[in-house]
């Protein structure tokens, strides 16, 4: 097997994640873990694979289909 699947990369992270909970407690590991999601949505925003006009018009899409009902 060349690639990991998206189940053995959500095993290793999970894993991860106990261990720093066991190493430094729940407190840290979360603000770990918060950083960690917002270093990869700057990353893709960076890379150019998130495009907040398109974000943008979704959200602004589904606001609008709630107020019609």
């Amino acid at each position: 097997m060349a690639t990991w699947t998206n189940k053995q990369w959500g095993a290793l992270i999970g894993g991860l994640v106990i261990f720093l909970i066991a190493l430094i407690g729940p407190g840290p590991t979360a603000v770990v873990v918060i950083f960690a999601v917002l270093g990869y949505f700057v990353g893709k925003f960076l890379d150019g694979e998130l495009d907040l006009e398109d974000i943008r018009a979704r959200a602004q899409g589904r606001r609008s289909e709630t107020r019609i009902r």
